[in-house]
């Protein structure tokens, strides 16, 4: 072979590796079968052809390239919603309870502030409260589900 065809089977290979990278890094791409959660809070899968439906649940985080993960987004946002069934408003004129994972021995504790309000935490109005929430849903839901940690 000389350095031309060398050169050519080069670039071939190099532009087959990029084509393999796109559609790596760039999921989805038309055709490819991805996992959503339907209006009923099912997961269901269906086809990327890059319709307005397929873009609008992208848009929302509503697209996952497998069942499992789907499975997994929809049973956290099920426990996001039972906490919040407890769960009230930040309130700066008063203590704001939450739920926190130790990460030395991955036990939930609570814990409160009254000055910072922290994008994404669910709060309570009391100790008491919080406990009932994590009795009632589950410690292990909470940990697997909301911290990401199993022990």
């Amino acid at each position: 072979m000389n350095l031309q065809e060398e050169l050519k089977a080069l670039k071939e290979r190099i532009a087959e590796l990029e084509e393999q990278a796109k559609k790596e890094d760039g999921f989805p791409q038309k055709d490819d079968t991805y996992w959503y959660i339907n209006s009923y809070g099912v997961v269901s899968d269906e086809t990327w052809e890059n319709h307005l439906t397929d873009t609008d649940m992208f848009k929302i985080g509503n697209v996952f390239k497998t069942e499992e993960q789907a499975e997994f987004a929809a049973e956290k946002l099920r426990v996001e919603t039972e906490l919040r069934k407890f769960s009230r408003p930040f309130d700066e004129d008063d203590n704001n309870y939450f739920i926190e994972l130790s990460m030395f021995d991955k036990t939930l504790t609570i814990d409160d502030d009254e000055c910072w309000q922290i994008q994404g935490t669910i709060y309570f109005e009391s100790t008491k409260i919080a406990n009932e929430a994590i009795d009632t849903i589950g410690a292990e839901r909470i940990k697997k589900y909301i911290f990401g940690v199993e022990d």
